[in-house]
């Protein structure tokens, strides 16, 4: 009886393990049963079965993932998840053949989130910020996503560096070529397979390098409201903070009084300029006019091309999109090109500057 009872155990736990896929096939409702899932399996999985393993890491990280991101970060119990998430080779062929199976993309965003967090970092600050989605709010590229680029192509995984280089052409234009950006580019040159995409992306890094930081900044012809040209050059040795914006963009005039409170700020301070271009055609020059008479901005210097077509400012500057922010030293070198909003890091960068300034 004893043995009869025992052989049964042994058949119902092959069965298991052999059928890993089809346990894992289901929807979970909370942490705590993604966890337990994955343990017990793990638990019955001979530790010489390292194919068998990874395979049940794998799924362990994909519903975690999904789970996480069916709740938007929002479930508390999700703060179970990353200590049990274990550290994978991408290039793994175990781990390259379930990616190929559930997506690649999708799949790392999942990993590196859960690594991100077993990290200590937020949700929000360790999801995928290289992709855009309906689910969440665009949100800066930071050093998560820059920590992912790197072991993303420093591995031999084929199918994710091209993914990855399809989401490059987004980072490019929503966060330009940043220092961090460009220390990846070797890792392109040499783990990358030659082809279409990759070529596009490194002819970008070509193209963004006019408005890297510490760059001379281009100085495009800029009329302000009078008719008057300008150009960046005549303020030089002050600190240039600009609001590139546009009439029909209601993000930027909802962050119009933020800018005009932050040249309020520095009111005292004759090291400091604060400037709007407006990439408005001149067909709708009288709209521009009235907007800044209407929202008070008229304290400020207010430029905008004059031009019926893309301007040359929009072209040096790779202005993909409204609003952005500009910063230039007193000595006309770039700051940054993808400055922060007033109220989300601004302040603090025009702070670093001066104080660079005086010492």
């Amino acid at each position: 009886m004893i043995l009869a009872t025992i052989a049964a155990l042994m058949i119902a736990s092959c069965q298991t393990v052999h059928n890993i896929d089809s346990i894992w096939q289901r929807d979970f409702n909370t942490a705590i049963e993604i966890v337990d899932t994955y343990h017990r399996l793990q638990s019955q999985i001979e530790k010489e079965d390292r194919i068998l393993q990874t395979r049940n890491e794998c799924y362990y990280i994909w519903h975690c993932g999904e789970y996480m991101f069916k709740c938007r970060g929002k479930n508390r119990d999700i703060e179970l998840l990353p200590a049990h998430a274990a550290e994978l080779r991408l290039d793994d062929p175990a781990v390259a053949a379930f990616m190929a199976e559930f997506g690649e993309e999708r799949f790392t965003d999942h990993y590196f989130t859960l690594q991100a967090m077993k990290q200590g970092e937020s949700f929000d600050a360790a999801r995928d910020g290289l992709t855009i989605t309906v689910f969440f709010p665009i949100r800066a590229i930071n050093h998560n996503d820059y920590s992912k680029l790197r072991k993303v192509f420093e591995s031999n995984n084929d199918a994710l560096h091209t993914a990855y280089l399809e989401k490059l052409k987004f980072s490019f234009e929503n966060s330009g070529c940043s220092e961090e950006l460009r220390s990846i580019r070797p890792l392109i040159e040499k783990n990358a397979a030659e082809s279409k995409v990759k070529n596009e992306i490194l002819s970008l890094y070509d193209r963004y390098d006019n408005i890297v930081p510490g760059k001379k900044a281009p100085t495009p012809p800029l009329k302000d409201t009078d008719g008057v040209e300008h150009t960046f050059a005549e303020f030089y040795g002050k600190i240039l903070v600009i609001d590139v914006w546009a009439t029909w963009c209601s993000s930027c005039l909802k962050k119009i009084p933020d800018f005009i409170g932050l040249k309020e700020r520095y009111s005292d301070n004759n090291g400091i300029e604060f400037i709007t271009v407006s990439i408005d055609r001149s067909e709708v020059k009288e709209n521009w006019l009235a907007i800044i008479e209407k929202r008070n901005m008229t304290g400020m210097k207010n430029l905008f091309p004059d031009c019926h077509e893309e301007s040359m400012f929009e072209s040096q500057y790779h202005i993909s999109g409204v609003p952005r922010y500009i910063l230039i030293d007193k000595n006309g070198n770039i700051v940054t090109a993808y400055a922060p909003p007033p109220g989300q890091g601004l302040e603090e960068l025009i702070e670093k500057q001066l104080e660079s300034d005086r010492n």
